[in-house]
């Protein structure tokens, strides 16, 4: 059977498709997406996605809806193309991941951040920080062979004044990697300097004055793998999805 095959299987023969849960549930997927968020461009990305990938095609459609809910509430389009959120196959289950682009984005959303970047160093590459009274970080690139990855860092800078950064070695960065369940497969195999960057801004992030919305990114992202999205779903189509004491399957009473 193709994959639009899949995609497009009359309810009779299976509990639910993608796209026709897409359809049903149109309506409250733009209730709980942030203001500006355009629910159906969110879908037609969701919908490549799963089309590009065999594996994804084959998750329980449940659980690949809750990690759209989870997406469309962070207003973090999926897909590589953006690089905001990566919906991941593990089994059967829809896992998503976020990205450091997505983690970026929540950053300037908060309104606190004036800038926040990541960056790969480089054996090559001129590198030197110190914690202090004042802390100092300078990177200076290799212009021609910048040999291979020695670790990562992240910098913010903060509206009102102060920078936060954060450094990580390649032992810290392969130590988030092999605790990810997603770790050996998805964008920690196809775009690892990617994950390596994010792993630097989650880090960073506990030393910002972060909102909601990088509260709930962050819960998600601790999670992913352990998260039940067929649940995630259910919650959020039948009442207020929002994060209490720390969980991220409660709906509202």
């Amino acid at each position: 059977m193709s994959i639009s095959d899949k995609l497009n299987t009359p309810t009779s023969q299976q509990p639910a498709t993608v796209p026709a849960m897409l359809k049903q549930h149109n309506a409250r997927l733009k209730t709980i997406a942030p203001s500006g968020i355009d629910v159906n461009k969110f879908s037609a990305a969701l919908m490549a996605e799963v089309r590009n990938s065999p594996k994804l095609a084959d998750c329980n459609p449940m659980s690949i809806l809750g990690a759209f809910i989870k997406s469309t509430q962070l207003g973090l389009e999926p897909g590589a193309a953006l690089g905001h959120c990566y919906f991941v196959p593990f089994k059967s289950e829809c896992t998503l991941v976020m990205g450091y682009r997505g983690m970026m984005e929540l950053a300037y959303r908060s309104g606190r951040v004036q800038s926040i970047a990541a960056r790969v160093i480089y054996q090559n590459d001129e590198f030197s920080y110190s914690f202090g009274i004042s802390d100092e970080l300078s990177h200076k690139p290799a212009t021609d062979d910048r040999g291979s990855i020695t670790g990562v860092y992240a910098i913010a800078k903060l509206v009102g004044g102060g920078i936060h950064f954060e450094v990580l070695s390649m032992a810290d960065i392969e130590k988030a990697r092999k605790a990810s369940k997603a770790g050996s497969s998805g964008p920690w195999r196809d775009h690892f300097e990617e994950m390596a960057k994010k792993t630097a801004i989650r880090r960073l992030f506990k030393y910002l004055p972060i909102g909601i919305e990088l509260n709930r990114a962050i819960v998600i992202d601790e999670t992913a793998g352990k998260q039940h999205n067929d649940k995630t779903a259910e919650s959020v189509l039948e009442g207020d999805f929002e994060i209490m004491d720390g969980s991220i399957d409660q709906p509202v009473s």
